[in-house]
């Protein structure tokens, strides 16, 4: 092996190592490249009633605003529901266990499950309280860093976008113009619809807690509008606290929240995800549940979020890349199919 040829070598490592070191930090400019992007919709819904371009973005500005000064709210409410619930804890607990029946194999499995060290244990709980507090806050604390990084990139955007394009061989310049603001439609529309869907599923969550005086609906909406990003997984991540937390007031009020919100999942899952995810980025229910799980096991929770408008985006990548090497009619044919799958969608 020749000098260059080792020296190549040890920079690819090298540069593998940073990338590696500084994974979170780009995963960072990642999400804040989307929200930025979720945000550009605001921007040129704006510029469509013929305002200027700045006007737009002071609109957006002040949609940042906006959910910054609810966080705030939020926050000190969800807090103090959290450290309630925490510390009655062990009461709840037995209010659950007397709510159940008093033999078969449900009550057997959820007494093991409350009377065991992560519930029965006062020291666990707060530990585990507290790690989870610290886990929420550093969150919280990213998710502002990425705001702030999302402003910037909706303001400079463009210039920076035409500096890196700059770097690249003259051949992929014009095709990474065409391309990227078709990518770009995709990914907003995902963000915009995923807040849709969060939205209605936290507000949802929230109504029906607090008409059937289920403790802690803030918090429980909260969880609902959180796990919501996950498709088909989330929904039995925030129904089991939801129906857990509603045993403490009754048997009949448990069944109760199970019922509507398995009706409420049914509703999203044949009514609103197809009009938000099958109109915003054509993705089959099978594509949505595979890409997910490919997501998680690549990058965890937020892996399986990130990796939706990446595989939405695949029709425009096949277009403007793929198609020299694929047979001749198999962009065509693709693009029939999406046509007749929004037609039947419509009809």
């Amino acid at each position: 092996m020749s000098w260059i040829s080792l020296g190549r070598v040890i920079l690819a490592i090298a540069v593998i190592g940073l990338l590696f070191l500084l994974g979170k930090l780009l995963l960072v400019l990642f999400l804040s490249t989307l929200l930025a992007l979720a945000l550009n919709q605001v921007v040129g819904w704006v510029g469509r009633w013929g305002w200027p371009r700045w006007a737009g973005i002071g609109v957006a500005l002040l949609i940042v605003l906006a959910f910054v000064a609810l966080l705030g709210l939020l926050i000190p409410g969800l807090a103090g529901q959290a450290g309630k619930l925490v510390a009655h804890l062990p009461d709840v607990q037995k209010q659950v266990v007397t709510q159940l029946p008093g033999s078969g194999p449900l009550p057997e499995i959820a007494n093991k499950l409350l009377q065991s060290a992560s519930f029965s244990d006062p020291d666990a709980v707060i530990g585990k309280f507290v790690t989870g507090a610290a886990v929420a806050l550093e969150v919280v604390s990213q998710f502002l860093v990425m705001l702030v990084i999302a402003v910037y990139l909706l303001v400079d955007g463009s210039r920076i976008f035409q500096w890196l394009l700059a770097f690249l061989p003259r051949a992929q310049r014009s095709k990474f113009r065409e391309a990227s603001p078709k990518i770009a439609q995709v990914v907003s529309r995902f963000i915009v619809g995923q807040f849709i869907c969060s939205t209605l599923a936290g507000t949802y969550a929230f109504v029906v807690l607090s008409c059937l005086h289920v403790p802690n609906a803030i918090l429980l909406a909260l969880v609902a509008a959180i796990f919501d990003i996950l498709p088909i997984l989330g929904f039995f991540l925030f129904i089991i606290p939801a129906v857990g937390m509603a045993f403490t007031v009754s048997p009949v009020v448990a069944g109760a929240v199970a019922a509507l919100y398995g009706a409420y999942h049914l509703m999203e899952a044949y009514f609103i995800v197809p009009k938000v995810y099958g109109e915003q980025l054509k993705l089959s229910t099978l594509t949505v549940l595979l890409s997910c799980l490919a997501g998680w096991l690549l990058g965890g929770p937020v892996g399986a979020v990130a990796i939706l408008p990446v595989v939405a985006s695949y029709p425009v990548v096949e277009k403007i890349w793929l198609e020299p090497w694929l047979q001749s009619d198999t962009v065509a044919k693709h693009e029939k199919m999406e046509n007749e799958s929004s037609a039947g969608e419509d009809a």
